[in-house]
This record gives C-alpha cells, sequence and structure tokens, in this order.
C-alpha cells in the first residue's frame, strides 16, 4: 500500500502566506461593515443607583437598529439556557441564586428626552443586549448624549457597549 503525506511546517512560506491571506480576509470583511460599536465603558458595577455613561462624541441612531451590551463579570451570565427561576427565565441576567433580573437601561436624547431600552437577546453567555420595544425606532435626527443603568441587584460588567446595525450587512 502506497500512502502519500505532505508535512508543512509554519516556517514555510506556503503557511505563512496563507496565514497573511487570511488575515487580510478578515481585515477587509471587517472594515467593508457599514455598522459599528462604541465602548461606553470598561468595568463597571451596577446596582440600585444611576451609572450614568456619557459618550463624547454624543451617540447618533444613524443605522437601523441600536442596542446596548453589557459584557458580564462572572459568575453573572444571560440565561439563554432557561436554567433561571423566575417571571424573566430565559429572558435576561442569571443571578447566581437563579434568579433572573434585567437591569433598567436608559438612553436621553440631546433634548432630554429618554428611551427605556429592555431585554433583547444575547450575543453570547456573557453578552446580553438591551434595545427599544420592538417595532419602536430611535429618532435619527438627534445625538443621544447619556446612556444610564441600574439594577435593583448588583451586577458586575467588564464593559458596556452601543451598537449601531446596518441593514446593509444583513446581505
Amino acid at each position: 500500500m502506497l500512502r502519500w503525506e505532505m508535512r508543512i511546517s509554519r516556517s514555510t512560506p506556503f503557511v505563512r502566506h496563507i496565514g497573511q491571506i487570511f488575515v487580510l480576509l478578515l481585515f477587509t470583511m471587517n472594515s467593508c461593515r457599514d455598522s459599528y460599536s462604541v465602548k461606553l465603558s470598561d468595568a463597571v458595577t451596577v446596582s440600585s443607583e444611576w451609572v450614568e455613561l456619557r459618550p463624547v462624541p454624543p451617540l447618533r441612531a444613524d443605522k437601523t437598529l441600536q442596542w446596548i451590551q453589557l459584557v458580564l463579570q462572572p459568575p453573572f451570565k444571560d440565561d439563554f439556557d432557561r436554567e433561571g427561576k423566575g417571571s424573566n427565565k430565559g429572558k435576561g441576567i442569571l443571578m447566581p441564586d437563579g434568579d433572573v433580573i434585567n437591569p433598567e437601561i436608559e438612553v436621553v436624547d440631546e433634548n432630554g428626552n429618554t428611551f427605556s431600552f429592555v431585554y433583547g437577546g444575547a450575543s453570547g453567555v456573557q453578552l446580553p443586549n438591551y434595545t427599544l420595544q420592538y417595532p419602536a425606532k430611535l429618532p435619527q435626527d438627534r445625538t443621544y448624549k447619556l446612556v444610564r443603568i441600574r439594577s435593583s441587584r448588583q451586577i458586575t460588567c467588564k464593559a458596556v457597549y452601543w451598537y449601531c446595525e446596518s441593514s446593509k450587512d444583513w446581505k
């Protein structure tokens, strides 16, 4: 029986070129996207007092959808697997004791108008998303100067992001 085997070491030009092409493709794919995110905060503890995040420059609702994403610090996580208990089971942040909670999140525009965001799903175990209740949309003719968050139960986030997703990226 004849056996053919090709071994490619990491130091061969072939492997280096494939790696360079892969990195270039990833960069090109991401740079062609119309959607974007803005980091609003590094690590933050959310409790019953409002945490106020003031982005500079102010945020714009210039794409199809907007949402706030919390990057949770373990042991907190999204209840995607419906392990929790209570009326929010499967729809919020799973606390260590099994309760499922959702913080209050508000976005305030340049005129002082307040828009309440609600749980809208998750992008991963540690990444719950909050958005306006469908079919509401944020007005595009103004800027948003403040995002505030509070919670009846204390949670810790590694970061908080604003996402603006464009329907152009859905193709």
